[in-house]
């Protein structure tokens, strides 16, 4: 199949990223409305600060996996780097829509092996301030799962408007060496977002929508940036 009849289709279907950060992971999605994700083009600011963290990292915390973009590309590049990464993903619509987690059942058995070494953990639950019978904090994810303590890790937080809710249930990751990315979904979210980072003594970059090079600004509903910890790049 030839790259422009793959970007026209619009049905689920196992790709190949090709470039960026994540380039080399396997996942089914649809690549008509895939294309930057498959050029490694999707949220392209990122992209540096991507290259940069996931050389440090082992654990990865997707709060909003999606489509599995994030899951599967972090898995990889990990990977590519001959270590073996955990990945705990949650994604509340799981119940009602497999597809993240079956990437690595039918159709996708062919590029099981690609993944072999990594972990993956997928939770259908609400990541917020606090554990009940629909959400969970992530502080007390972390508590549940010991054997991840002290790894380096990577938290991820896509969450449509609910950023300081996960956030407030995770003041003693905030604390630890974690590396974080969260997108702020509205202007008026990003200045609660950074108090917190502030009150735990980390230090952030914030990253606004800037058009590519190639396809142009990206369409969003509302005023979207991004608050990621500092690193070396």
């Amino acid at each position: 199949m030839t790259l422009l009849a793959l970007l026209t289709k619009r049905v689920p279907t196992p790709v190949t990223i090709l470039a960026g950060p994540f380039r080399g992971a396997r996942l089914i999605l649809n690549p008509a409305h895939s294309k930057r994700k498959i050029l490694g083009a999707y949220e392209h600011v990122l992209n540096p600060w991507l290259r940069a963290t996931l050389k440090r990292v082992d654990v990865v915390w997707d709060v909003g996996a999606n489509d599995g973009y994030f899951t599967y590309g972090c898995a990889a590049a990990i990977l590519a780097q001959g270590r073996q990464p955990h990945v705990v993903a949650f994604e509340p619509g799981l119940d009602d829509d497999a597809l993240l987690e079956q990437q690595l059942t039918a159709p996708a058995r062919a590029w099981v092996k690609a993944y072999a070494g990594a972990t993956f953990e997928f939770i259908p639950a609400y990541v917020g301030a606090n554990t009940d019978t629909r959400a969970v904090a992530l502080d007390v994810a972390a508590a549940d799962r010991p054997a991840l303590a002290g790894r380096p890790a990577l938290v991820k937080v896509d969450v449509e408007g609910s950023e300081v809710d996960v956030l407030d249930g995770a003041t003693q990751l905030l604390r630890a060496p974690t590396q974080w990315l969260v997108e702020v979904h509205g202007d008026h979210l990003l200045e609660p977002v950074v108090s917190r980072f502030q009150a735990a003594q980390r230090l952030v970059d914030i990253h606004r929508l800037k058009p590519h090079w190639l396809f142009g600004p990206e369409a969003r509903a509302i005023p979207t940036c991004w608050v990621t910890t500092r690193v070396e790049l």
